[in-house]
C-alpha cells in the first residue's frame, strides 16, 4: 500500500524575505576610469575632461540615472501587464542635481542627488482608475525609485498620459550638461 505524499511547496512564503543577489565588479583603469563587468556585461564609468576624466564614457552617477529609467520601465510593463493593460508607448526622462561641494570635500553636504525630477510619458489602454492604480503600484514596487526616495532626496514624478502620436521626443539632458555641474 502507497501512501500519498504532498508535492513540495513552490510557492515561497510572502512573510519570509526573498533575497536576490545583485553583484558588479570593477576595475580602476586610469584617469577617473573604470571598467564594470555585470554577469556577461561589461561597461566603463568615466568624468568629462573638466573633472579629470577623459569623457569616454557615462559617468557613475548618470548611470545611475538611466538606471533608474530602466529600472521604472521595466516595472510599469509588468504592472501594466497584471492589470491586463495594453502599453502602446513608453518614455522616461530624468533630471538630477548635485551640490560637487561633497564630492570635492569643500563643504559638509551629501555628495549623492539633492533633487530629482523624473517625467514618465506613457500610453496605456486604462480608465482613470487603472491610471491610478498603476501608478500608485508602479512607484511603490520600482526600487531604483525607493532607493532614491529613502535617500532622503527631493524626488518628483510628473506622469504624463498621453496617445503615442504625441509623445514627443523627450529631451534628454544629463545634470552635468543642464548645469555645467561635473561629479
Amino acid at each position: 500500500m502507497s501512501t500519498f505524499a504532498p508535492a513540495a511547496t513552490t510557492t515561497p512564503n510572502a512573510d519570509e524575505p526573498q533575497f536576490k543577489s545583485v553583484r558588479a565588479r570593477g576595475t580602476w583603469q586610469t584617469r577617473m576610469t573604470t571598467d564594470v563587468s555585470i554577469r556577461d556585461f561589461e561597461f566603463r564609468t568615466d568624468e568629462p575632461e573638466p573633472a579629470g576624466g577623459t569623457n569616454s564614457a557615462p559617468t557613475p552617477m548618470e548611470f545611475i540615472a538611466g538606471a533608474l529609467n530602466g529600472c521604472i520601465t521595466v516595472v510599469i510593463e509588468s504592472v501594466a501587464a497584471e492589470l491586463n493593460l495594453s502599453l502602446r508607448a513608453l518614455d522616461t526622462a530624468s533630471h538630477a542635481h548635485m551640490d560637487v561641494r561633497g564630492f570635492h570635500g569643500t563643504a559638509d553636504v551629501s555628495p549623492h542627488f539633492h533633487d530629482y525630477a523624473l517625467t514618465i510619458q506613457i500610453d496605456v489602454d486604462a480608465d482613470d482608475s487603472q491610471r491610478a492604480e498603476l501608478v500608485r503600484l508602479s512607484e511603490k514596487r520600482c526600487p531604483a525609485i525607493n532607493l532614491v526616495r529613502d535617500a532622503g532626496v527631493d524626488f518628483t514624478i510628473d506622469w504624463q498620459f498621453v496617445q503615442a502620436a504625441q509623445v514627443p521626443v523627450v529631451n534628454h539632458v544629463s545634470a552635468t550638461q543642464s548645469t555645467g555641474i561635473e561629479q
